[in-house]
Protein backbone atom coordinates (compact mmCIF):
# COMPACT_ATOMS: atom_id res chain seq x y z
CA UNK A 1 0.00 0.00 0.00
CA UNK A 2 1.23 3.41 -1.16
CA UNK A 3 2.17 5.79 1.84
CA UNK A 4 1.49 9.29 1.49
CA UNK A 5 3.00 11.87 3.46
CA UNK A 6 1.21 14.41 5.18
CA UNK A 7 3.78 16.09 6.84
CA UNK A 8 2.87 19.01 4.61
CA UNK A 9 -0.71 19.80 5.11
CA UNK A 10 -0.48 19.55 8.82
CA UNK A 11 2.63 21.96 8.47
CA UNK A 12 0.27 24.40 5.86
CA UNK A 13 -2.38 25.81 8.44
CA UNK A 14 0.76 26.42 10.81
CA UNK A 15 2.71 28.64 8.19
CA UNK A 16 -0.72 30.22 6.65
CA UNK A 17 -1.44 31.36 10.14
CA UNK A 18 2.48 32.50 10.85
CA UNK A 19 2.35 33.91 7.42
CA UNK A 20 -0.71 35.86 8.20
CA UNK A 21 0.34 36.60 11.60
CA UNK A 22 3.82 38.49 9.86
CA UNK A 23 1.91 40.44 7.58
CA UNK A 24 -0.66 41.41 9.99
CA UNK A 25 2.57 42.79 12.21
CA UNK A 26 4.11 45.01 9.64
CA UNK A 27 0.96 46.71 8.45
CA UNK A 28 0.61 47.87 12.52
CA UNK A 29 3.80 48.90 12.74
CA UNK A 30 3.73 50.72 9.69
CA UNK A 31 0.57 52.56 11.48
CA UNK A 32 1.82 53.06 14.28
CA UNK A 33 5.54 54.53 12.86
CA UNK A 34 3.48 56.71 10.70
CA UNK A 35 1.10 58.20 13.08
CA UNK A 36 3.97 58.79 16.00
CA UNK A 37 5.39 60.87 12.73
CA UNK A 38 2.52 62.68 11.93
CA UNK A 39 -0.58 62.27 13.86
CA UNK A 40 -3.25 59.28 13.34
CA UNK A 41 -5.79 61.52 11.99
CA UNK A 42 -2.83 62.65 8.90
CA UNK A 43 -2.20 59.09 7.11
CA UNK A 44 -3.85 57.15 5.34
CA UNK A 45 -4.55 53.46 4.00
CA UNK A 46 -2.86 54.05 1.19
CA UNK A 47 0.36 55.43 3.18
CA UNK A 48 0.35 52.40 5.52
CA UNK A 49 0.05 49.76 2.76
CA UNK A 50 3.25 51.83 0.85
CA UNK A 51 5.37 51.33 4.25
CA UNK A 52 4.54 48.14 4.89
CA UNK A 53 5.73 47.22 1.30
CA UNK A 54 1.73 45.76 0.35
CA UNK A 55 -1.09 47.03 -1.81
CA UNK A 56 -4.16 48.91 -0.43
CA UNK A 57 -6.08 45.88 -1.68
CA UNK A 58 -3.68 43.62 0.73
CA UNK A 59 -4.26 46.20 3.39
CA UNK A 60 -7.98 45.13 3.67
CA UNK A 61 -7.31 41.39 3.49
CA UNK A 62 -6.24 41.93 6.87
CA UNK A 63 -7.75 44.76 8.42
CA UNK A 64 -11.19 46.42 7.70
CA UNK A 65 -9.54 50.64 8.31
CA UNK A 66 -6.81 52.61 9.38
CA UNK A 67 -7.92 52.29 13.19
CA UNK A 68 -8.05 48.33 13.24
CA UNK A 69 -4.81 48.11 12.06
CA UNK A 70 -3.42 50.86 14.89
CA UNK A 71 -5.31 49.18 17.93
CA UNK A 72 -3.86 45.70 16.40
CA UNK A 73 -3.36 43.25 19.22
CA UNK A 74 0.72 42.69 18.38
CA UNK A 75 0.86 40.57 21.68
CA UNK A 76 -1.68 38.25 20.79
CA UNK A 77 -3.47 39.08 24.15
CA UNK A 78 -6.73 37.15 22.60
CA UNK A 79 -5.13 34.36 21.16
CA UNK A 80 -4.06 33.36 24.77
CA UNK A 81 -7.72 33.77 26.16
CA UNK A 82 -9.00 31.56 22.84
CA UNK A 83 -6.71 28.99 24.18
CA UNK A 84 -7.78 29.15 27.73
CA UNK A 85 -11.34 28.28 26.46
CA UNK A 86 -10.36 25.61 23.52
CA UNK A 87 -8.99 23.68 26.09
CA UNK A 88 -11.16 24.24 29.70
CA UNK A 89 -14.83 23.62 30.38
CA UNK A 90 -16.11 27.78 30.04
CA UNK A 91 -18.12 26.98 33.32
CA UNK A 92 -14.64 26.20 34.94
CA UNK A 93 -12.58 29.08 33.93
CA UNK A 94 -11.26 31.10 36.51
CA UNK A 95 -9.26 34.51 36.41
CA UNK A 96 -6.53 32.73 37.86
CA UNK A 97 -6.36 31.06 34.51
CA UNK A 98 -6.57 34.18 32.15
CA UNK A 99 -3.83 35.66 35.08
CA UNK A 100 -1.71 32.73 33.88
CA UNK A 101 -2.18 33.31 30.06
CA UNK A 102 -1.89 37.14 30.09
CA UNK A 103 1.26 36.42 32.48
CA UNK A 104 2.87 34.21 29.80
CA UNK A 105 2.35 36.77 26.61
CA UNK A 106 4.04 39.71 29.05
CA UNK A 107 6.90 38.14 29.71
CA UNK A 108 7.92 38.10 26.20
CA UNK A 109 6.94 41.50 26.28
CA UNK A 110 9.54 42.64 28.37
CA UNK A 111 11.90 40.38 26.30
CA UNK A 112 11.34 41.95 22.87
CA UNK A 113 13.70 43.85 21.72
CA UNK A 114 10.88 46.28 19.52
CA UNK A 115 9.11 46.95 22.85
CA UNK A 116 9.50 51.05 21.85
CA UNK A 117 6.57 50.32 18.58
CA UNK A 118 4.49 48.93 22.03
CA UNK A 119 5.20 52.18 23.87
CA UNK A 120 4.49 54.27 21.07
CA UNK A 121 1.23 52.27 20.33
CA UNK A 122 0.19 52.72 23.44
CA UNK A 123 0.84 56.71 23.18
CA UNK A 124 -0.90 57.07 20.09
CA UNK A 125 -4.15 55.31 21.10
CA UNK A 126 -4.55 56.83 24.88
CA UNK A 127 -4.07 60.39 23.32
CA UNK A 128 -6.91 59.86 20.75
CA UNK A 129 -10.30 59.10 21.91
CA UNK A 130 -11.15 57.81 18.21
CA UNK A 131 -8.73 54.97 18.67
CA UNK A 132 -9.43 54.47 22.38
CA UNK A 133 -13.29 53.90 21.14
CA UNK A 134 -11.64 52.11 18.22
CA UNK A 135 -9.79 49.83 20.59
CA UNK A 136 -12.72 49.35 23.19
CA UNK A 137 -14.63 47.86 19.84
CA UNK A 138 -12.50 45.62 18.92
CA UNK A 139 -12.06 44.44 22.38
CA UNK A 140 -15.64 43.74 22.30
CA UNK A 141 -16.10 42.20 18.85
CA UNK A 142 -13.19 39.67 20.21
CA UNK A 143 -15.47 39.14 23.41
CA UNK A 144 -18.60 38.59 21.41
CA UNK A 145 -16.84 36.18 19.12
CA UNK A 146 -15.64 34.27 22.28
CA UNK A 147 -19.27 34.11 23.81
CA UNK A 148 -20.68 32.82 20.74
CA UNK A 149 -18.81 29.97 20.71
CA UNK A 150 -19.31 29.03 24.49
CA UNK A 151 -22.93 27.64 26.32
CA UNK A 152 -25.10 30.41 27.03
CA UNK A 153 -25.30 29.69 30.63
CA UNK A 154 -21.58 30.43 30.97
CA UNK A 155 -21.60 33.66 29.08
CA UNK A 156 -23.01 36.44 31.46
CA UNK A 157 -19.86 34.88 34.27
CA UNK A 158 -17.40 35.34 31.36
CA UNK A 159 -18.32 38.55 29.58
CA UNK A 160 -17.48 39.54 33.08
CA UNK A 161 -14.55 37.81 33.45
CA UNK A 162 -12.75 39.35 30.41
CA UNK A 163 -14.19 42.75 31.12
CA UNK A 164 -12.04 42.51 34.60
CA UNK A 165 -8.76 40.78 32.99
CA UNK A 166 -8.64 43.49 30.64
CA UNK A 167 -9.31 46.51 32.81
CA UNK A 168 -6.41 45.26 34.84
CA UNK A 169 -4.33 44.21 31.48
CA UNK A 170 -4.77 48.11 30.31
CA UNK A 171 -3.49 49.10 34.24
CA UNK A 172 -0.70 47.09 33.53
CA UNK A 173 0.14 48.80 30.54
CA UNK A 174 -0.50 52.10 31.70
CA UNK A 175 1.62 51.88 35.17
CA UNK A 176 4.72 49.95 33.37
CA UNK A 177 4.92 52.48 30.85
CA UNK A 178 4.73 55.77 33.08
CA UNK A 179 7.48 53.98 35.18
CA UNK A 180 10.20 54.38 32.53
CA UNK A 181 10.54 50.85 32.36
CA UNK A 182 10.37 49.92 28.50
CA UNK A 183 13.38 53.09 28.53
CA UNK A 184 15.24 51.34 30.88
CA UNK A 185 14.75 53.33 34.07
CA UNK A 186 16.77 51.42 36.62
CA UNK A 187 14.86 49.70 38.98
CA UNK A 188 11.76 50.21 37.16
CA UNK A 189 9.30 47.02 37.21
CA UNK A 190 8.59 44.86 34.24
CA UNK A 191 5.61 44.29 32.99
CA UNK A 192 4.90 41.00 33.93
CA UNK A 193 5.87 42.07 37.41
CA UNK A 194 3.88 44.98 37.51
CA UNK A 195 0.76 42.91 36.26
CA UNK A 196 1.30 39.92 38.88
CA UNK A 197 1.13 42.91 41.37
CA UNK A 198 -2.11 44.22 40.14
CA UNK A 199 -3.80 41.04 40.14
CA UNK A 200 -2.79 40.41 44.04
CA UNK A 201 -4.19 43.33 44.46
CA UNK A 202 -7.45 43.02 43.01
CA UNK A 203 -9.19 40.90 45.40
CA UNK A 204 -8.29 43.68 47.99
CA UNK A 205 -10.59 46.39 46.40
Amino acid sequence: MQHTDTSEGRRSPDLRARRRRQTELEIHTAAVTLAVERGADQITVDEIAARAGVSARTFFRYFATRDSALVYDRWGFSTAVDEVFARMDPHEVRMRDIEQAFGSVLATVDGDPDVGTTVRMYQTVTSSPQLMAAATAATNERTDGLLATIPVTARSRVRFLLAVASTVLFATFTEWIESGSPAGVSDAPSALDTYRRLCDELPTL
